[in-house]
């Protein structure tokens, strides 16, 4: 089989070649009733410090598996801060976004609370997840580290980002991503609730000597697409300034 088809699985333990781990009992469901792995299969391991590895199942016992590493597949690789600051919407929609912002190669996530944020709380545990799937699925060897929710104002007072771009749809549509220059390396991506940011949540934003307004064209987007939308143009315009 293709090593392109293995299984691939985030394992947050020290991964060596020629070393045995036992994993606990959500990667034994996982390996044995979800992806139907028998013992002898080959699967591919990973995480942000050590990189990804080939190992083989070893054993399945009640309570754990045992994976034996092999080799290296890929080292690992450092990659460039991009932080999301999402707004809370509803949780289908806003796990969806946040599936969507780990494919593209967000580094940080940030539920903020807004004025018309749906709700104040979200829950952590499906977001850990949601994150770990996403990576896994889309070839990442990192996982994005993520926060508790915070209100916007609050956060605008302690972020340390040198830039937080948001998407404002009452931007004029030329005043488009491309009209940025330059792309700090420290950069922050901002997305409102549905119905937008309240006016004196804009005039925060505007006061702030961080903030870039963009437009994302005469369309009104859903917040989960303003999401993949707007990052999906950093890291194009990021990857355009590097050339």
């Amino acid at each position: 089989m293709k090593i392109s088809k293995l299984s691939r699985v985030y394992i947050n333990q020290v991964l060596n070649e020629n070393k045995s781990l036992n994993l606990g009992p959500e990667q034994l469901h996982y390996l044995q009733n979800v992806m139907r792995l028998k013992e002898g299969r080959q699967l591919r391991v990973f995480n942000e410090t050590d990189g990804e590895f080939i190992a083989t199942i070893n054993n399945f016992t009640k309570k754990e598996v045992v994976i034996d590493i092999t080799k290296l597949n890929k080292k690992p690789l450092k990659e460039a801060p991009l932080t999301l600051l999402i707004s809370i919407i509803k949780p289908d929609k806003l796990f969806d976004a946040i599936n969507m912002a780990v494919q593209i190669g967000v580094t940080e996530i940030i539920p903020i609370i807004a004025e018309r944020s749906q709700s104040k709380i979200i829950n952590l545990e499906r977001l850990a997840k949601i994150i770990i799937e996403a990576a896994e699925q889309s070839e990442r060897l990192s996982i994005p580290k993520y926060n508790s929710p915070v209100v916007l104002e609050k956060f605008l007072c302690s972020s340390n980002h040198e830039m937080i771009i948001y998407a404002n749809e009452s931007e004029p549509d030329q005043n488009q991503m491309f009209k940025i220059k330059t792309f700090p390396n420290n950069l922050a991506y901002l997305v409102g609730p549905e119905g937008g940011f309240s006016e004196p949540e804009l005039e925060v934003l505007k006061e702030s000597s961080k903030t870039c307004s963009v437009s994302l064209g005469s369309n009104v987007l859903r917040a989960e697409t303003a999401v993949a939308v707007g990052l999906a143009h950093i890291q194009l315009m990021r990857e355009k300034c590097r050339l």
